[in-house]
């Protein structure tokens, strides 16, 4: 009877079949029908499930309504937690902006963002700083017109812009709220714990390179927002487990198209996701002879099959983004009716600068070496220049070897002259380099290790300096007279305010160098801690290697191409930077987020590869 009412108590629709019911019971007849009490009980019974239905279903609609009510608070906290990293991201921004007066790179600046199209402004510099810049530059003008009552600017004030410190401070302003807007983007694209997220963003605000260029007037600003964008997109691509959409790709070619047009030294950044790809497929590979499963093999060259696949997409989609990107160059020099030309003999000759201090006899010898790779009478000419030209003294004058060797070799000085003379420098700098000799590439390795040894304060500083540019050649820059920062100002005063704020020198001793032991440091406990919780992230540490190569092949182009300054490690920088946040969101999300369970079939085990 326990049993039986125990049916009936959990199931109301519970009913025994007749011969049960016949069988058993006090209350029955002799035909074995239920008697008149027991006939009310069930009804009661009855009653009783039908008001515990109407009650369940009351209490689940009040539940389901607390349930979308509750679904309005995980939005709110959303909202407040992107707001508090928004927050921090902006706070040395605010204090930069109010307390520190405008950077500039000396008279490279001044030029991107003041002279007219041209040679300077589209082939020299990448255009398109030097024409967007103008943008907040006009609208910081038209405010201080409508303070002032007077007339607006014409459209020439794009050819010919007037300098305002109302239009440096949008600039500025504009540069900052796109360094937030992409540091946000990279930080959220890395990890999705708050947490995670809070601690890379107070270690981002804490580090004063980024936005000490926020606050610089020049093209390497551009260029280090335009890569942390490509770094979020690459990171988006790279977590795809299977097909990659296409917007994703074109979005990743649109931003390298742009980094190129920014600074060409970004063409290398074709390589990136091309570099990621390839090292993803080697992994796999490498780890077929140690697979028992036969299935387990075949899967792993199935992925390794479709990562070159990938890897040859990016590397058609680097090129495109490169010929794209001169023929863009060539359009606007047709457009301003210039001719297009190739410009890196003209930023080598910087490079020539350690031939001041190497012995005379070394760079004699280093010289007749060099002629013999040229049949060119005019390189030849440039190099018996070059063997007078050195005093005793390191410091050479570039800009007053390049006059002279011009109205040596081409006279009078026309614009024809020009573009031959730059063709010879362009040769003059492939008989440098190709091949190259040992004295040569001593001084580029020289200058590559005093790349990773440089601290950050180091690359904070030269843009201090550089600002001082002003005050021993303000006849180069003329427009900037009545600028704040140079207005009833000295270069003494302006070095003053990076040594009286700590934030810009904090940690002078932490270089590049330990900077990349740490991250190799990272790199390898995620591979430890993914193979303890059987994480798969063979994808992340091969884009954070990509990232950082990258980075160091960067900079060693600029060691071969240009001389050493510190600002010319930001890439390296900046890209390993993005590297060690790619790493420290995945091990954060291998150290909380629920481990994979063990693979029990077939399906399960594909999935875990």
């Amino acid at each position: 009877m326990r049993a039986i009412a125990h049916c009936e108590l959990s199931n109301p629709s519970f009913v025994l079949p007749a011969r049960n019911r016949g069988c058993s019971g006090p209350n029955r007849n002799r035909d074995g029908e239920d008697s008149p009490d027991e006939t009310l009980t069930r009804a009661k019974s009855e009653a009783n499930w039908r008001e515990l239905e109407l009650f369940k279903a009351m209490w689940l609609r009040v539940f389901q309504r607390f349930r979308s009510l509750a679904g309005v608070k995980p939005r709110l906290v959303r909202l407040g937690e992107t707001g508090v990293l928004i927050a921090f991201l902006l706070a040395p921004s605010i204090w930069m902006l109010s307390a520190i007066p405008p950077l500039w790179k000396d008279v490279d600046a001044y030029v991107q963002v003041t002279h007219p199209p041209g040679i300077g402004t589209i082939l020299q510099y990448g255009p398109l700083y030097c024409f967007v810049a103008r943008i907040p530059l006009y609208l910081g003008y038209i405010v201080d017109c409508i303070r002032l009552g007077a007339p607006f600017p014409t459209h020439d004030f794009f050819l010919h812009p007037t300098l305002s410190d109302s239009g440096v401070f949008m600039l500025l302003l504009s540069q900052h709220v796109a360094l937030c807007c992409s540091a946000f983007h990279l930080i959220a694209v890395t990890s999705r714990l708050f947490l995670v997220r809070l601690v890379l963003v107070v270690i981002w605000a804490a580090n004063p390179l980024f936005y000490t260029f926020a606050h610089c007037v020049g093209s390497e600003t551009l260029s280090m927002i335009l890569l942390l964008l490509v770094g979020a997109t690459g990171l988006r691509i790279i977590r795809h487990p299977r097909r990659i959409s296409r917007k994703e790709w074109v979005l990743f070619g649109v931003l390298l198209w742009l980094c190129i047009l920014t600074r060409h030294i970004n063409a290398l950044l074709a390589a990136l996701m091309p570099l990621t790809f390839f090292f993803l497929s080697a992994q796999r590979l490498t780890m077929i002879p140690f697979t028992r499963s036969r299935l387990l093999r075949r899967w792993r060259r199935l992925r390794a099959r479709q990562d070159l696949q990938k890897a040859t997409v990016a590397l058609v989609i680097g090129f495109s983004c490169i010929a794209l990107a001169n023929i863009s160059l060539r359009g606007l020099c047709h457009a301003v009716h210039i001719p297009y030309e190739f410009r890196v003999g003209y930023t080598f000759m910087w490079r020539l600068k350690f031939l001041a201090t190497i012995p005379p006899e070394t760079r004699d010898q280093l010289l007749d070496k060099v002629a013999k790779n040229t049949a060119s009478p005019e390189v030849k000419k440039v190099i018996s220049i070059l063997r007078e030209a050195f005093p005793e003294a390191p410091n050479w004058d570039v800009m007053g070897f390049m006059r002279m060797a011009q109205a040596l070799l081409f006279a009078p000085e026309t614009k024809s002259q020009e573009q031959k003379f730059n063709l010879v420098l362009n040769r003059t700098a492939r008989a440098f380099l190709y091949p190259p000799e040992n004295v040569f590439l001593s001084a580029v390795a020289a200058d590559f290790t005093r790349s990773r040894k440089a601290p950050i304060p180091s690359v904070v500083n030269q843009l201090f300096g550089q600002t001082t540019f002003y005050f021993s050649h303000s006849g180069a820059m003329a427009g900037c007279a009545p600028l704040s920062t140079f207005r009833d100002k000295s270069a003494a005063q302006i070095l003053a305010i990076f040594k009286n704020h700590s934030y810009f020198h904090h940690h002078k001793s932490f270089s590049y160098n330990a900077f990349l032991f740490s991250w190799l440091i990272n790199l390898s406990l995620v591979a430890v801690l993914a193979k303890v919780r059987k994480e798969q992230v063979a994808p992340i540490s091969s884009y954070a290697t990509a990232l950082t190569l990258v980075g160091l092949v960067m900079m060693l182009a600029n060691c071969f191409l240009n001389e050493f300054q510190p600002r010319y490690t930001l890439p390296m920088w900046e890209l390993t930077i993005v590297s060690a946040s790619v790493l420290a969101g995945q091990t954060m999300e291998c150290l909380f987020a629920p481990a994979n369970p063990e693979p029990h079939s077939r399906t399960s085990t594909l999935r875990a590869v």
